[in-house]
């Protein structure tokens, strides 16, 4: 098969992929948020708008498609969110659909272990920049904090946000089930002398996932001048309020649609 063939075929296979997701109406919770579920109200209805504007509507999942990167984008309008996170392999594609929109388009770079060189993640985060992304997550290197070398974690966050020039937002990532209290706020502190704008607080590892009580310590031990986001087990609206009401800045979440537009009166 000849790569015109190729090219065909995927056009197709996009174009019908795209049919089955509109006749369907969505029924998967990644590829479709809009629920329509209890304490969920219909999209006509009113929303959140302020929370919309804290979410950042992710999706770096290995089974993500340009139809699903599609609609998520389109939710994203809808809704106002501040961004769409997305492998860096759509990053292009969003910014083209998101171009003027006033939404985002963030990535992650050395997703998801932080393990690659230094000149790696320099590379990467040039490249997702040049692509039309302005807000980076950076997973940190999880066996160099555990080896102690926090000058080497240093250093990687500052060549990224070196590289990135002020051109996009670098977000340095903690993974709440992986390290200890001591250790998070030793790459805390790391992020912040570093330059990083946002601390990303994770629960990758954790299965309770980032609470409010996350967002207290963090932003006790950041201050106010740096940007918190929580990223994991939240799914409902009186969580990722009270994530924000204790100091969070922006949530990360595959199910933003059904945070934003659940009704706050079923939850009492």
């Amino acid at each position: 098969m000849n790569p015109m063939d190729i090219n065909n075929l995927n056009k197709l296979a996009e174009e019908v992929y795209d049919q089955i997701i509109k006749e369907k109406g969505s029924t998967d919770s990644i590829q479709a948020n809009v629920s329509k579920g209890l304490g969920v109200r219909d999209s006509n209805d009113n929303y959140d708008k302020s929370l919309a504007s804290k979410m950042e509507h992710s999706m770096i999942i290995p089974s993500a498609t340009p139809a699903m990167v599609k609609q998520f984008c389109n939710e994203a309008i809808r809704y106002g969110f501040r961004n769409v996170s997305l492998a860096p392999c759509f990053v292009s594609m969003a910014y083209s659909l998101l171009r003027g929109t006033g939404v985002n388009v963030s990535t992650a770079v050395a997703f998801p272990m932080g393990i690659a060189t230094k000149e790696m993640k320099v590379a990467e985060t040039l490249e997702v920049i040049r692509n039309g992304a302005v807000e980076i997550d950076l997973p940190i290197n999880i066996g160099m904090v555990k080896a102690g070398e926090f000058g080497s974690i240093r250093d990687d966050i500052q060549a990224v946000v070196s590289a990135s020039n002020k051109r996009a937002l670098i977000k340095a990532v903690i993974d709440l089930g992986a390290l200890s209290e001591e250790e998070c706020i030793k790459v805390a502190q790391c992020a912040k002398s570093a330059g990083a704008d946002f601390l990303k607080v994770a629960a990758t590892t954790r299965p309770i996932g980032v609470n409010a009580d996350d967002m207290r310590f963090f932003r006790g031990v950041v201050g106010d001048g740096m940007g918190l986001k929580a990223d994991g087990g939240i799914r409902d609206y009186k969580t990722a309020l009270a994530v924000i009401e204790s100091g969070g800045t922006t949530i990360g979440a595959s199910s933003s649609v059904k945070i934003v537009t659940t009704c706050p009166d079923t939850l009492k």
